[in-house]
């Protein structure tokens, strides 16, 4: 994708009609109610009440393949992957990219909606809708030179007061568009394996442009990668070390600064895209 097309869909985004964005509060830059009477919920507010304290989770399944799982039951699957997460049952699945490690909508059961985040074409797909208790939007990025700037796309999850961005396979430092729509993320997943996507120093770059409360490296096989990230990272933020694959979400645990939760690795499975 160029960057005029890029700037182009990401503009057309922005300016889509209010009927056609369905209730998300992630950020109200583009996200609006339209058929509520309700305020908006801020994301990083301590006015608005999350739903059951404590309920909702996160949890990874290895390479970028995670389970959001809200505290009513609702089931998101993130760039499904099928060494690392078959037979996994969600309502729906989301795909930022078209590679085989993330694209892997068989691995996913119970009949999901699929939520492509780029066409067949490999051209940028929007994407604002609800699913349950879930509100998913996405916008456009790109993958890294090395795969000729091809479409890749962000997605944004909210649940309760709790805002989620999955980075795909983000080949490029934020535009000061996409900067505005994340600016309320509390937790962001970026991939950190520095061979196809960003080296170490940009993922840092892209952390300080969103300073979300939790950074969550994903796109790796092997602990050594990630333990290589924290080394670097340390540097810059504060780096935990979760015990398990698994992490419950609530406003109550978000840091007030940017920390960097890396997460047990579920298994190794060898180098991915």
């Amino acid at each position: 994708m160029k960057r005029r097309s890029f700037i182009g869909a990401l503009t057309s985004f922005l300016l889509l009609p209010l009927r056609e964005i369905v209730e998300a509060v992630c950020n109200p830059s583009v996200v609006h109610f339209f058929h509520h009477g309700r305020h908006l919920v801020q994301a990083r507010s301590n006015n608005g009440k999350s739903l059951a304290l404590g309920s909702h989770f996160l949890q990874w399944y290895g390479h970028s393949s995670f389970l959001i799982h809200s505290g009513s039951q609702t089931k998101v699957v993130a760039d499904p992957n099928f060494n690392v997460t078959p037979g996994i049952q969600a309502d729906a699945v989301t795909i930022s990219n078209d590679h085989f490690t993330h694209n892997n909508t068989g691995a996913v059961t119970g009949n999901p909606v699929i939520l492509r985040g780029i066409t067949f074409k490999q051209t940028w797909q929007p994407i604002r809708t609800s699913v349950k208790d879930i509100t998913i939007v996405n916008i456009p990025s790109q993958r890294s030179a090395n795969w000729g700037a091809i479409a890749n796309s962000i997605f944004v999850y909210e649940m309760g007061s709790l805002c989620l961005a999955h980075l795909g396979n983000i080949g490029h430092l934020l535009t000061d568009e996409q900067v505005k729509v994340l600016q309320r993320v509390d937790v962001m997943m970026v991939p950190i394996d520095a061979m196809t996507n960003l080296g170490f120093e940009d993922v840092i770059k892209v952390i300080d442009q969103v300073k979300p409360p939790i950074v969550i490296p994903m796109h790796y096989d092997i602990a050594r990668q990630a333990e290589l990230f924290a080394v670097f990272a340390k540097e810059h933020y504060p780096v935990k070390r979760v015990a398990e694959s698994q992490l419950t979400l609530n406003r109550s645990m978000l840091p007030k600064t940017t920390e960097v939760y890396v997460l047990a690795h579920p298994r190794s499975t060898g180098f991915g895209d």
